[in-house]
């Protein structure tokens, strides 16, 4: 069964259907003999896209489906055998649907601010008095740290350990950085994660540059998705909580990985994913995570949230004077 029928939904990154211009499509055998070689290229309008195309999954094979629109980072997804399989018998079907997001190059952002106070009211432990960041501190991050929190956090909320989120095992936060978290953990969920069959074994990290925090040497990634699965990165040794004595922790490093540990896939993403200079950067980690039907707690602006200088004057009330027309000043 090689004929495949894939009905693709895009999304704006408002979370809305998208009604932009049209955008190209490209579907690709990543591990091609030879390299990534293009099966499919073409040009759709609308929010949904039909697919029929010879997608023979004998061999292992992966494939890469992204769509492009201007001013936009590409929606994608890396399409494996797995997505095709019916549940609880396993039978691989001919069909299935993908929701991809389509996030502006530069989105607005104003909807950040209102983190803090959803961690809260949905009692997320990196939210709790005492323990997890404070509205101040929240609210003193940049951006792009406080959106690698709120897709992490999210992240952990929908990834299970012996039938619990990880997220429930989270006692602290140590550190927001840009791109992972440092948090503290229940001493149990290392050795759980350690024996859960899908966690695999993967390279840890060394000490970060973070007062008193440990090497992260002991370390593993879920292994649900071909892309975008949390990896959870251990100290070796355990240390108490600080205020609760007798309650041992884990220091642990999280981050949200982005598949180019696999054969083949860094060219794919570098050419179709991270071409024309873009990034890896939580824009990106916030399309994924709506593809696996993970909601962060904030949306994106489907626009910048700040416009040109023309577009403003554009927008503007006409003078009734040069005299008294006010003076635009620099920021």
């Amino acid at each position: 069964m090689t004929e495949k029928h894939l009905t693709v939904i895009l999304y704006g990154s408002d979370r809305n259907l998208w009604n932009g211009a049209p955008v190209q499509v490209r579907v690709t055998d990543v591990f091609a003999q030879g390299g990534p070689k293009p099966l499919h290229q073409g040009r759709v309008a609308g929010a949904t896209v039909d697919l029929r195309l010879d997608l023979p999954f004998d061999a292992g094979q992966i494939y890469g489906v992204d769509f492009s629109a201007p001013g936009h980072r590409p929606a994608w997804q890396l399409v494996r055998r797995s997505d095709f399989l019916r549940m609880p018998e396993e039978i691989e079907g001919p069909d299935t649907i993908l929701r991809l997001m389509l996030v502006p190059d530069k989105p607005g952002t104003r909807d950040l601010s209102q983190g803090f106070q959803r961690l809260a009211q949905r009692g997320s432990p990196v939210a709790a008095a005492g323990a997890g960041l404070d509205e101040d501190d929240y609210q003193e991050l940049e951006p792009a740290n406080r959106m690698a929190l709120l897709n992490i956090e999210a992240k952990l909320r929908e990834t299970f350990v012996d039938s619990a989120p990880v997220l429930s095992f989270v006692k602290a936060v140590r550190h927001v950085a840009v791109d992972r978290l440092f948090l503290l953990v229940d001493a149990s969920l290392k050795d759980r994660v350690a024996r859960a069959a899908d966690f695999g074994g993967a390279p840890g990290h060394g000490a970060p540059d973070i007062p008193g925090a440990p090497a992260h040497p002991d370390s593993w990634k879920h292994r649900r998705f071909a892309e975008g699965n949390v990896q959870l990165s251990f100290a070796a040794e355990t240390e108490l909580l600080p205020g609760r004595p007798g309650a041992p922790v884990h220091s642990v490093d999280v981050d949200i990985d982005l598949g180019r540990g696999l054969a083949h896939v860094v060219e794919y993403l570098d050419n179709n994913v991270f071409r024309r200079g873009h990034k890896t950067d939580q824009t990106l980690i916030y399309g994924l995570l709506y593809a696996q039907r993970i909601l962060p707690l904030y949306t994106l602006d489907p626009v910048a949230a700040t416009t040109s200088r023309a577009a403003r004057l554009r927008a503007a009330p006409p003078a009734r004077s040069a005299r008294s027309a006010p003076r635009s000043r620099k920021k």
